[in-house]
């Protein structure tokens, strides 16, 4: 039996193919979070995307195999769950020819136990049959190995004797497949009947779902699974936490007979929820910290125009003694509904948060500011807003510790509004260790 390939590093995340946000919205929608998932370059910040959820289920010749859940299951823009799964792949891999697409099989069924009949004397044939199937499977729709949602009653469904020659069948069949490596993941937030004999030597990674008040590392390490498998679960749904936070929670690592381990994956939950703008922005702060990126582009008037151009509602900043982060967000509406497009945050999550919502039909039709020298840095150091009604919004930024200042004024043509920003941000060290990131240059588009 081979070992596991731990990956040295990775940023991962998980996406739920069942789940339409915004509502109403499908995955082809201009607005969709599937859309925002390409619009802004996420799976170029994402090593493995874990699809759920998968399912168990009988094939034509009547063995056991998987298959993405509710494959039928049709979406507001008349695509099913089967195509969202193929949409998914196809983008993904046009975007990041490198990433690990992975099936996170569903922990709310006991769907695993039904391949094994009354009959322990066949358990292996079973075993092995579906290990052929899910491998064939995988290859055929250009996927990367399988993840486990090992949690509740799923997590004790089948027993520690099944789960060992279920996993040892798997890698067996993924160790035969002759092109590339295929990956075994547990995402458990309980221990259940796992065989740390088949843990240690069939499984690649082990993403803790640390966000979810029942999952420590010691429950696993102290049973003997391989501290090196760990990854960091962080959880960005519902701003549990950001990538700062995850990313500083990660390094911390954790302690094991007297040996510090850091965690070097880190996997998310999720990409997609209601809250995919945050989601997605931090992905991207995630892989900037994990990877030390030094600067990364945005245009956002590129996704702003594919829907028309419709005006900035609002607008949230981050700043403190300079413009830390930027996201803004559009609307407009068509045959009576409006339709939300959530652009992603652009910088770190140093600074205050401050939040600017337009009054109906109100334009943004002038940014200003200053940019300057910060520590060394080229930044941009101070920005304000001014709308069609006369309201003006700022200074973000107080300019303190900033030097060689070159004010820069940015006004809509007239019949125009500024309707979305572009520019970059540079990853800086900060005192006292670690780094954050900022807004280092600022354009904008208008329509």
């Amino acid at each position: 039996m081979t070992t596991p390939n731990i990956p040295s590093k990775s940023v991962n995340a998980w996406i739920y193919l069942n789940e339409d946000e915004p509502k109403g919205t499908g995955y082809t929608s201009l607005n969709s979070s599937y859309q925002s998932l390409v619009n802004n370059n996420v799976y170029k910040n994402t090593d493995m995307v874990m699809i759920c959820f998968f399912a168990v289920l009988l094939n034509e010749q009547g063995y056991y195999t998987i298959d993405i859940g509710n494959a039928g299951t049709v979406h507001p823009d008349g695509s099913t769950t089967a195509q969202y799964l193929q949409y998914t792949i196809q983008d993904a891999r046009a975007q990041n020819p490198d990433v690990k697409l992975l099936a996170t099989i569903n922990y709310n069924t006991n769907t695993l136990s039904q391949i094994f009949s009354s009959d322990s004397s066949q358990w292996q044939t079973e075993a092995a049959n579906f290990a052929t199937n899910a491998t064939n499977f995988l290859v055929t729709n250009q996927m990367n190995g399988i993840d486990i949602d090992w949690e509740g009653s799923f997590s004790v469904a089948i027993t520690a004797r099944q789960f060992s020659i279920l996993f040892n069948a798997i890698r067996q069949a993924f160790n035969a497949n002759s092109g590339s490596y295929l990956y075994l993941s547990l995402s458990p937030a309980s221990v259940g009947n796992l065989d740390v004999a088949t843990m240690n030597s069939c499984f690649d990674i082990v993403n803790l779902q640390l966000y979810s008040g029942f999952t420590s590392v010691g429950s696993f390490v102290d049973i003997g699974i391989n501290p090196l498998l760990m990854a960091y679960g962080a959880k960005f749904e519902s701003n549990y936490q950001n990538a700062s936070n995850a990313y500083d929670q990660a390094c911390k690592g954790f302690k094991y007979k007297n040996q510090q381990y850091i965690y070097h994956n880190i996997t998310q939950w999720r990409l997609n929820s209601n809250n995919y703008e945050f989601e997605q922005g931090q992905q991207i702060l995630l892989y900037e910290l994990a990877y030390g990126i030094s600067g990364v582009s945005f245009n956002d008037g590129t996704i702003v125009s594919k829907a028309g151009n419709p005006p900035i509602t609002s607008l949230s900043i981050n700043s403190g003694e300079v413009l830390d982060a930027l996201q803004a967000t559009n609307t407009w509406t068509t045959s009576g509904t409006q339709n939300v497009l959530g652009l992603l945050q652009h910088g770190g999550n140093g600074g205050h948060n401050q939040t600017i919502n337009l009054a109906p039909g109100e334009l943004i039709t002038e940014v200003y500011g200053y940019s300057g020298i910060w520590f060394g840095w080229e930044i941009i150091a101070q920005l304000s807003f001014k709308t069609s009604s006369g309201n003006v919004h700022g200074p973000f930024g107080t300019m303190n510790n900033v030097s060689s200042s070159i004010a820069f004024n940015f006004t809509a043509p007239s019949g125009q509004s500024i309707v979305a920003f572009n520019g970059e941000t540079v990853q800086l060290p900060v005192a006292g260790g670690g780094t954050t990131m900022v807004i280092s240059s600022l354009t904008v588009s208008y329509g």
